[in-house]
């Protein structure tokens, strides 16, 4: 009976350990998506990372040098595109295009 007892504890912190490992589970859910000349490797993306964290309103934000794009996810709200363009101008580079990724109206207006 202690060792059916023993075995059914084991299985229930396993199973308890894995679901929290799911909950705790970053998802990258980027805002905008910016077009950088120049970024061709990722040691160029270094003074463009630093310059966004600098305003501390990014949560996250990745780079991809094949397509010479960064992908980043705002805490609350956007930086304003002058003010991306300068980050990146800043850091080196030339900033082409700023695409919104998520919608920025309300699927439902509310009456006055």
């Amino acid at each position: 009976m202690k060792l059916f007892t023993n075995k059914i504890l084991i299985c229930l912190l396993l199973l308890s350990s894995i679901n929290l490992s799911a909950e705790t589970k970053d998802t990258f859910n980027p805002d905008v998506e910016l077009k950088i000349i120049g970024l061709v490797c990722p040691s160029c993306a270094i003074g463009i990372k630093n310059g966004f964290l600098k305003t501390k309103l990014i949560k996250q934000l990745k780079f991809d040098s094949k397509r010479q794009t960064c992908r980043i996810e705002f805490i609350f709200a956007p930086i304003h595109p002058d003010k991306m363009k300068k980050i990146v101008k800043d850091a080196g580079y030339e900033l082409t295009s700023v695409k919104y990724l998520k919608d920025k109206k309300p699927k439902r207006y509310n009456k006055p």
